[in-house]
């Protein structure tokens, strides 16, 4: 893929919409054309004019457009041309009882920094989404530089012509300190439905747009701030008032958070104790609250029903994985682990949902590999799926190459159990290499076909004390873990 460099705009670029109620929607893009021709078919019939945002963006000179659409007709799908530019669709929200198909993903980046963030756009164009949520750390300008931001909204061009973009803010789009980047570079793009205010926000990109919620088709989404001073307990106020009436209305069937910090995590970013009391609570007293999306970690982990609600961490958009380094588990929250962890890896990809009258199906795709991977699988496979019905939640198990959980670890006595998942019925073998990747000893394992299997191992005797790779490999595939032989 060829990427975009961030240069003044000489035609539109960065161009997205938001959906901002049943029969309005706002496009954004960055170029002097200032002309967007709309209508039902290719012949369009109506035009709205572009101008600058309320909040101006600054990662580069613009010129920066926004354009409110309304009156459109509910349910309907639209065709639009920018600047002259080529011919593509746009809609509303969902209305109520219709199917629809999100994709979420969370710390994304830009190609300029990240190679995996191109190809898992890509990925999420192919699966033709009604909108995207993106967890936040959209850009990581204050890393690398404030041509991230412009390239960001040029890499996602892949799918946000054609899909709406409802995004929420995470500690790299504003943080404290940060003298390159703030959220005037992200407020300043968006325009987004029923936009709230939180206590604490910065003052620099007041005031809105700190969170805000929608509804689409037949689910109430509520999305969450940023760990604004006070903000989280003024939110928690405003959603249960959002959800009380949510829980009123028998058009809707289903309540779903996102936001950037987790309530639960087992990965680099614990999750925080009190927005998990809060979400908690919530889940507690509102039976329709089944699902909480958020990033931060750069993982995935989905937990079990917490209070009747899924937490699945999606930090894996693009930016650098981040295992825990230099101990045998991976993961900071240890290992085995968390009793409410269902499934947890390290590789990128993005969650496909799937909204229907009853239920809510999960699928993560898988995008490329990288290097801190902890399973292998091919790009577009699933590598994790649940389908979620009120509070009823099933998950089949992964057929994805996968080394679990090693008992115990530190080895004492040169013999552990060792859990393992094989991705079909292939043979499979399983060595112990030493820090320089030598093979020094050879582990036979029983076949057992697709799924997960435990096995005794015993290393040869004589091993020096230290850590150690296991390699499991399987079909062309292979998949790493740690392990400490104590003397």
């Amino acid at each position: 893929m060829v990427a975009l460099l961030a240069t003044p705009a000489l035609a539109a670029d960065e161009i997205h919409w938001t959906m901002i109620g049943p029969t309005a929607v706002s496009f954004d893009w960055r170029g002097t054309g200032r002309t967007l021709r709309y209508g039902l078919t290719k012949s369009y019939g109506l035009t709205a004019t572009g101008g600058a945002p309320s909040i101006l963006p600054f990662s580069s000179a613009g010129p920066f457009q926004e354009a409110k659409l309304t009156g459109l007709q509910a349910g309907a799908t639209y065709h639009y041309s920018l600047d002259g530019g080529p011919d593509h669709t746009f809609h509303a929200l969902p209305v109520p009882g219709t199917s629809f198909t999100v994709f979420a993903e969370g710390d994304i980046g830009s190609s300029l920094s990240y190679r995996a963030m191109a190809p898992i756009q890509a990925r999420v164009a192919d699966g033709r989404p009604s909108f995207v949520l993106a967890m936040g750390d959209l850009s990581y300008a204050d890393y690398n530089g404030l041509a991230c931001v412009d390239q960001h909204f040029n890499d996602v061009m892949t799918w946000s012509q054609d899909a709406a973009y409802m995004p929420i803010w995470g500690n790299h789009d504003w943080a404290d300190g940060d003298t390159t980047d703030d959220l005037r570079d992200y407020k300043g793009r968006f325009d987004l439905p029923n936009p709230q205010t939180s206590p604490g926000s910065p003052s620099v990109s007041c005031c809105g747009e700190d969170w805000y919620w929608f509804d689409a088709g037949s689910v109430r989404f509520i999305a969450y701030p940023e760990l604004f001073p006070g903000a989280w307990a003024a939110w928690k106020k405003s959603a249960t008032t959002l959800m009380d009436q949510a829980q009123a209305d028998p058009a809707l069937r289903f309540i779903v958070t996102f936001g950037h910090r987790p309530a639960y995590s087992s990965g680099i970013h614990a999750g925080s104790p009190s927005l998990r009391a809060i979400l908690d609570t919530l889940g507690a007293h509102h039976d329709k609250y089944v699902l909480n999306l958020n990033g931060h970690s750069h993982d995935y982990e989905r937990t079990t029903p917490q209070f009747g609600v899924t937490h699945v961490t999606i930090g894996i958009g693009g930016s650098t994985l981040e295992p825990s380094l230099g101990g045998p588990c991976a993961w900071a929250g240890g290992c085995p682990p968390p009793a409410w962890s269902a499934f947890r890896a390290y590789h990128h990809g993005v969650l496909r949902l799937q909204f229907e009258a009853e239920s809510i199906r999960g699928d993560v795709l898988c995008g490329p590999a990288a290097t801190y991977d902890d399973v292998t699988c091919p790009e577009g496979t699933v590598l994790d799926q649940f389908t979620l019905n009120g509070h009823k939640l099933s998950s089949p198990p992964p057929s994805v190459l996968a080394l679990g959980h090693v008992r115990p670890n530190p080895v004492e006595d040169s013999t552990f159990m060792l859990e393992y998942t094989l991705a079909d019925a292939g043979e499979a073998r399983l060595e112990l290499l030493d820090v320089a990747g030598r093979s020094v000893h050879r582990i036979a394992l029983n076949a057992g076909g697709a799924g997960r299997h435990e096995a005794q191992v015993s290393t040869t005797r004589g091993l020096r004390p230290g850590i150690y790779w296991l390699r499991l490999t399987q079909s062309g595939h292979e998949v790493r873990g740690r392990v400490v032989l104590l003397p």
